[in-house]
């Protein structure tokens, strides 16, 4: 399969990661980050930022399967699967994301909650993609 087409199911299988964390697992402690709005304000929100979210969510399933059909061959686990698509995500969110929020919650204590669920929330969304693009790229 075509890794554009890879990337954009990819893509979309994030986006559906990114909402069901966001949206039902980080829910508590999360009201202090929120800026209240009226309820006809949070209409004229969601929309613009789901789709936001959404073509950010392709973008990033297309770069991911993009990179991962470049570093395929260098990785441990040979001949691709879930499990190499789960190497390069993991290897990808070590020092990108895990490191740079681990870093700036030294720092910003009073966000360290915040930091630390993007954290969590980029690994499972990495790894989602991961699955697919290790799938599907065979």
């Amino acid at each position: 399969m075509n890794w554009v087409v890879v990337g954009l199911i990819a893509g979309v299988v994030a986006y559906l990661v990114d909402w069901l964390m966001w949206g039902k697992v980080f829910t508590k402690g999360m009201d202090a980050f929120v800026t209240p709005m009226t309820p006809e304000e949070m209409k004229r929100f969601m929309g613009p930022a789901m789709a936001k979210s959404a073509v950010l969510a392709l973008i990033f399933g297309v770069l991911f399967a993009w990179f991962y059909g470049q570093f395929r061959p260098c990785l441990w686990v040979q001949g691709g699967g879930p499990l190499a698509g789960m190497e390069f995500a993991t290897v990808l969110w070590v020092p990108t994301i895990l490191l740079s929020t681990l870093g700036g919650s030294v720092w910003y204590t009073k966000v360290r909650p915040l930091h630390m669920a993007t954290a969590w929330a980029w690994l499972a969304r990495m790894n989602a993609a991961g699955i697919v693009v290790g799938l599907l790229m065979k």
